[in-house]
């Protein structure tokens, strides 16, 4: 269920403020389209139900649903910081932020003597080797990888700080109590990716993907990540995704999608914040 407050308020009027006409072309389209997916929600409804569901599940249904919560957040960019604040604390979540690793303080030629970043990196996105921005976004998940193993929880969620979350605080733990248990990371904000719904929560992704806006990270997926993670050979999504193809690693995400990015600046609808790593092209 979005949380509608939050949504008026961080979310930029789009097509809803179009008048006469096109109001009505536009308004017709968006109904359409949700009779269209609730029609499909009800099909798989059906589905799963007369199916053998053999899906395995990281929390059986009488555990307690706890996670930490941790926002990455340039200290120059304590606006951002104010945005995710401010729906965190309306939500009732307790959460930590985390001083992200600032490109424009990195030495990326120590990085490569110290064996962090390889001299052959590269981002297929632009075609040129990553930028400091990037470099700097890909250590700041790696530290909340570590992190992540000393919780005692099963399942951490990290989010950049142009997260916009559009659901309730018991439909997010809903999803998380169907997280399948071989989940290394559980994405909450799918994007444009091509998915398959395994599930009426959960989804696998159907192509490569990228973005790492909010997601749910296990135990057992932050290990792998910090074994396979260095030396920095391209962008911490895109590694993520090709360690998904390869089968090394599990990734899904929720069939709902619970957060929206705030800072592609292609979508008019949800665009707030200009991107602190790199304008997308691809999108």
């Amino acid at each position: 269920m979005r949380n509608s407050n939050l949504y008026k308020k961080y979310v930029r009027p789009h097509r809803g403020s179009r008048t006469g006409p096109w109001r009505l072309l536009f308004g017709t389209k968006r109904a359409l389209q949700s009779v269209f997916s609730a029609g499909l929600l009800a099909l798989d409804r059906l589905r799963f139900a007369l199916g053998r569901d053999d899906i395995k599940l990281l929390y059986a249904q009488t555990d307690s649903i706890n996670f930490d919560i941790t926002c990455i957040n340039l200290l120059r960019r304590p606006d951002k910081r104010q945005f995710i604040e401010k729906q965190l604390d309306g939500a009732g979540f307790n959460f930590k932020i985390f001083p992200a690793i600032d490109g424009l303080e990195i030495d990326t030629d120590q990085l490569i003597k110290d064996g962090i970043l390889a001299p052959d990196n590269f981002c297929p996105a632009t075609g040129i080797p990553l930028i400091p921005a990037q470099i700097g976004a890909y250590l700041s998940h790696y530290e909340l990888w570590k992190a992540t193993l000393n919780s005692p929880n099963k399942v951490s969620l990290i989010l950049e700080d142009d997260a916009l979350l559009v659901c309730d605080k018991p439909t997010l733990e809903e999803f998380v109590r169907h997280i399948p248990a071989d989940t290394d990371l559980f994405f909450i904000n799918r994007r444009k990716n091509k998915i398959k719904h395994i599930s009426l929560h959960a989804s696998k992704f159907a192509c490569d993907f990228w973005g790492l806006t909010a997601y749910f990270l296990t135990k057992q997926g932050a290990e792998k990540l910090i074994n396979l993670a260095l030396p920095i050979y391209t962008s911490a999504d895109e590694s993520i995704s090709e360690l998904n193809k390869s089968g090394m690693i599990n990734c899904y995400c929720s069939r709902q999608e619970l957060v929206v990015e705030c800072s592609n600046s292609k979508d008019a609808q949800n665009f707030r914040f200009a991107s602190d790593i790199i304008d997308r092209t691809g999108e």
